[in-house]
């Protein structure tokens, strides 16, 4: 009876959290967003210039697929985009039971709202396509894990189109399968090159503002709680940070490489592992895009229970001494990252 009851109650706060989504005023910024685009895209105007004043900065081909959502009524868009949303979400829990066991208890659903600085939860808030990209990334990484190169190529593509980063994920050819597959890696990185050179010829205005607002961009946690924008918060002097975060780069890259050549680990683990290096390498990784690691941290939070700090709610609320904790404050989903990182590379050690 008593985990019925807490089941229901943790269920109950799932229930304010999407109610928050759906009903919010300041709710669905991003989606308000691409909705501006979408009205400026069909009144022929510049869609990177939105009726809102919001920056869009999304490639050209972001354009005509997210254009739908606003022949609907806002309110209605806002109701099928949480909708579809949930949907996606239940395809990645379908995944991730091919990672991590999953027994659906109160915790468990306290530890999907609140883990890595509550990523599941702002990411429906938002209204960013976030829990699509994840799937996107998933789906690939579960094909890479069965051995099947060409569909995790695929997946991750695809996953690539509306968001840039994720072609980083292409590195698991490195690292995950047993032999590295340097021409699945070299072909698939030049249909990413060919995909925005197309982009680039089809649209070159559009292309160049996209480039132009993206090479601009210059977000800091909590927002944006990446390992680049650490270091620059960490080091002022810009040619100084760069540097830094390469050489941070490379190291977590050579780590993550040497403890899966180092060991037979089981191809689950080895996944793990790729997705967490590939979000501590990711030059942006904004606070929703944690959901990624939501099942590498229930991994870990079930093998090591002390780990169940990761889903701690002190995001952005950290109040400890001084210089630690503003910066774990504003970093705290990266600080859960690194932790999940180094106890990862352990089990691998094993």
């Amino acid at each position: 009876m008593g985990r019925r009851l807490a089941l229901a109650a943790a269920l109950g706060l799932a229930a304010l959290v999407l109610g928050q989504a759906l009903l919010g005023t300041s709710a669905q910024w991003d989606l308000k967003l691409w909705l501006g685009m979408g009205h400026a895209f069909r009144e022929g105007r510049n869609p990177y210039v939105t009726v809102n004043e919001l920056p869009f900065m999304y490639p050209p081909i972001a354009v005509p697929l997210l254009t739908p959502l606003s022949f609907l009524p806002d309110r209605v868009a806002v109701w099928v985009w949480v909708f579809l949303k949930l949907c996606a979400l239940l395809g990645l829990v379908a995944v991730w039971r091919n990672f991590v066991e999953l027994r659906g208890t109160a915790l468990e659903v306290l530890y999907f709202l609140f883990a890595f600085g509550a990523a599941l939860s702002i990411d429906f808030i938002s209204g960013n396509p976030c829990t699509f990209e994840q799937l996107g990334l998933w789906l690939g990484l579960l094909a890479l894990a069965r051995g099947r190169i060409f569909w995790f190529c695929a997946a991750v593509l695809v996953t690539a189109q509306l968001k840039i980063t994720p072609a980083l994920m292409l590195g698991a050819l490195l690292i995950v399968p047993a032999r590295p597959r340097w021409g699945a890696f070299a072909a698939s990185a030049g249909a990413f090159a060919v995909s925005l050179g197309l982009q680039r010829l089809l649209a070159p205005a559009w292309f160049a503002e996209f480039i132009s607002r993206a090479a601009a961009v210059d977000e800091r946690g909590p927002n944006n709680p990446a390992l680049l924008s650490l270091v620059r918060d960490l080091v002022p002097e810009q040619n100084a940070a760069l540097a830094l975060w390469v050489a941070a780069v490379l190291a977590i890259v050579l780590l993550s490489a040497r403890a899966l050549r180092r060991t037979k680990a089981d191809v689950r683990l080895r996944v793990m592992l790729a997705a967490v290096t590939y979000a501590l390498i990711a030059p942006r990784f904004k606070d929703y895009s944690y959901e990624l690691l939501l099942p590498v941290g229930l991994h870990v939070v079930q093998r090591v229970p002390l780990a169940v700090l990761i889903a701690f709610p002190i995001g952005r609320g950290a109040k400890i001494i001084a210089a630690v904790g503003r910066y774990l404050g504003r970093y705290y989903p990266l600080a859960c990252a690194m932790a999940v990182y180094a106890l990862l590379l352990d089990e691998t050690g094993e």
